[in-house]
């Protein structure tokens, strides 16, 4: 439970730090906060939007950081943990893609949180994959040294 918890929290906050610096550069280039207007509408002004923006882009990283978890797992082969991390991870950011950008109404929206879903994904995929055959390595190993 420790190791989710800091999974979560050190995922919040790179990528609520990440997420200011590129709103910062985007606030920079266009003059004002990119947001959805349907979404900043339900709020009092752009700030509050932006924050809670951040807060729920915060919590979908967490999740998604947290969720690596499952590749720890011993029971599982790397299948299983592979289908069930992509379950936990679409949980959360199809649902807050939907809220926060539209991904259920703009087809710009779609194709980027897609593709934000596929190299997240990806990452966390191939760096589990290189640890899981470095320990099927070692395993070898040690077992041809056992037969020598």
């Amino acid at each position: 439970m420790k190791n989710i918890l800091i999974r979560f929290v050190n995922g919040f906050c790179y990528s609520i730090a990440i997420t200011t610096v590129i709103e910062l550069i985007v606030m920079k280039l266009i003059g004002h906060v990119a947001l959805l207007p349907e979404f900043a509408e339900g709020f009092a002004n752009e700030v509050t939007a932006f924050c809670v923006q951040l807060l729920l882009v915060g919590v979908m990283s967490g999740v998604t950081s947290a969720g690596t978890i499952l590749f720890e797992l011993k029971r599982p082969g790397l299948l299983w943990q592979s289908v069930l991390f992509l379950c936990v991870m679409l949980a959360v950011w199809i649902p807050t893609a939907c809220y926060l950008w539209g991904f259920h109404k703009y087809l710009t929206s779609m194709i980027s949180s897609l593709a934000s879903i596929v190299v997240t994904y990806g990452i966390c995929w191939g760096i589990q994959y290189k640890l899981c055959s470095r320990d099927v390595k070692e395993i070898n190993q040690r077992l041809n040294q056992k037969e020598m």
